[in-house]
């Protein structure tokens, strides 16, 4: 792989929810390979005693819903990167080597720079997403989320914004402890990407109603849906490969 090119591979794109398809199979996941480096975010339930076919130099979390962490519940044969939160939920784990990452002090990690912004999404669980960035380009990673702060900040000259596919419109956002928890439905982050002005969204961590329904069918609501912020959106499938590559290079993952 070329020194300046990070490809990131969607290794799953289903929710936390029973059913699951031949498109969205696995619980989300993605593998970065830049640099030499295979980096896997997150590490959901069903990587459980698959870790061996990934070979990842480190897993960084997001959060630790057992569809994000389960995988771990064994240990990892690498570098696990979370928040302290995190790791202290998930201290029942037998992970040897624990790195902990400040949320807005950047981390570099096999030569790709992780940045994490805490989001709304659980209390018991608190919850990051990760600007991630190489000289080839950037994306923001943002797999579960009720509520992005200052989307404007977080997001400023991102290529790419990865989110939250649980729901099209239909919100799945409440209050809890004055706290929004749950997941923001596509239509609201494609508003917070408008504002950033970020024109590239794609959605992993599907939920019921896109993984049941026809895959086609959803592909075509989405696209339309992000015409109408301007912006060129897409689900993701399980397999599906982003490149980044020098600037100018127009990125659109394979299969999307």
């Amino acid at each position: 792989m070329k020194k300046d090119l990070l490809e990131l591979t969607f290794l799953g794109t289903r929710g936390e929810i029973e059913v699951r398809s031949r498109r969205h199979r696995r619980h989300s996941a993605a593998l970065i390979e830049h640099d030499g480096a295979r980096i896997m975010i997150d590490c959901g339930a069903d990587w459980l005693d698959r870790l061996h076919a990934i070979a990842p130099t480190a897993v960084v979390l997001t959060h630790a819903h057992l569809d994000h962490a389960g995988g771990l519940a064994d240990g990892a044969p690498c570098p696990v990167y979370a928040t302290v939160e995190t790791h202290r939920l998930l201290d029942r784990f037998p992970i040897r080597d624990r790195r902990i990452i400040s949320p807005k002090k950047p981390a570099v990690i096999g030569g790709t720079r992780f940045k994490a912004y805490r989001v709304e999404h659980s209390i018991r669980a608190p919850a990051v997403g990760y600007r991630v960035s190489a000289k080839a380009g950037s994306f923001f990673y943002l797999p579960d989320v009720a509520r992005l702060p200052n989307p404007p900040e977080a997001l400023r000259g991102i290529g790419v914004y990865i989110g939250d596919g649980a729901t099209v419109r239909r919100t799945m956002v409440r209050i809890k402890d004055r706290v929004l928890i749950g997941h923001a439905p596509i239509a609201t982050q494609l508003g917070w990407c408008a504002n950033a002005h970020v024109h590239k969204a794609i959605f992993t961590h599907c939920g019921s109603p896109i993984v049941r329904g026809g895959a086609r069918a959803f592909a075509a609501i989405v696209r339309n849906l992000g015409r109408e912020y301007g912006i060129d959106a897409c689900l993701a499938c399980d397999g599906d490969r982003l490149r980044l590559l020098e600037p100018g290079t127009r990125n659109r993952p394979t299969g999307c």
